[in-house]
């Protein structure tokens, strides 16, 4: 699966994930007296998730998943999340990049994928916050990922200047390119002990700067907390 592919995959798995919600709200009340969605919790839970107080990589990962305040007002973010103890074997993160394989996939433990739209409700942004085994395994991923964009087709991807890296942690990295579509992506990953934090997004600034707000929040992290 090719990157492209990766992220139309995750929006439309958040689209669904939406329609399914609002069925389920028509189907058990009226507006307003529903239970609160899985998505929604999560997005709470991520909102209000103090970094400087988590305990685990996991509750790590949640701390610096995508918020609505790390993007332009009026938009919002949709949370997609995985049920507690989710077999990730089968739900990748980074494999399929460019046709390449991750070794460090087998070592995350939890994710918290969130897409941002904006304030027409449309998709701009995927993201995901990984927790891994180990702070060896996040800093393999953010190997791999140069290595994956290294190898990826020349007819397909045409690399461009990216945006900077300043304000991001400190083992980052950055891509910019256009599709053979014409399509401009940004790809931003930035780990800090067990935690690796994903972005991608089609405007360089918007991801650029939602990247940094997400920076803030890993350097916030408790060393003990995520082996850093």
């Amino acid at each position: 699966m090719e990157l492209r592919r990766l992220v139309l995959a995750a929006l439309a798995t958040v689209a669904l994930s939406a329609c399914s919600s609002a069925d389920e709200s028509a189907a058990t009340g009226s507006p307003g007296t529903a239970e609160p969605t899985a998505a929604d919790v999560a997005a709470s839970a991520a909102a209000t998730a103090d970094p400087a107080a988590v305990q685990d990589p996991a509750s790590a990962a949640v701390a610096v998943a995508l918020r609505a305040a790390d993007l332009p007002a009026g938009w919002s973010v949709q949370a997609n999340p995985l049920p507690a103890g989710a077999d990730l074997t089968a739900n990748p993160s980074l494999t399929g990049i460019c046709g390449q394989t991750f070794a460090s996939e087998q070592h995350r433990t939890s994710k918290q994928p969130v897409v941002g739209l904006d304030d027409t409700g449309t998709p701009q942004l995927s993201s995901e916050a990984i927790a891994y085994d180990s702070p060896a395994a996040a800093g393999a991923a953010v190997q791999e990922l140069v290595q994956a964009f290294g190898r990826c087709p020349e007819d397909q991807y045409t690399f461009q200047p990216a945006p900077s890296a300043e304000g991001l942690a400190a083992t980052s990295v950055v891509f910019q390119y256009e599709l053979a579509d014409g399509t401009t992506q940004v790809v931003l990953a930035q780990a800090r002990g067990q935690v690796l934090s994903v972005l991608i997004g089609e405007d360089p600034d918007t991801t650029a700067a939602a990247g940094r707000a997400i920076a803030t929040r890993l350097a916030a992290l408790p060393a003990g907390a995520i082996g850093a």
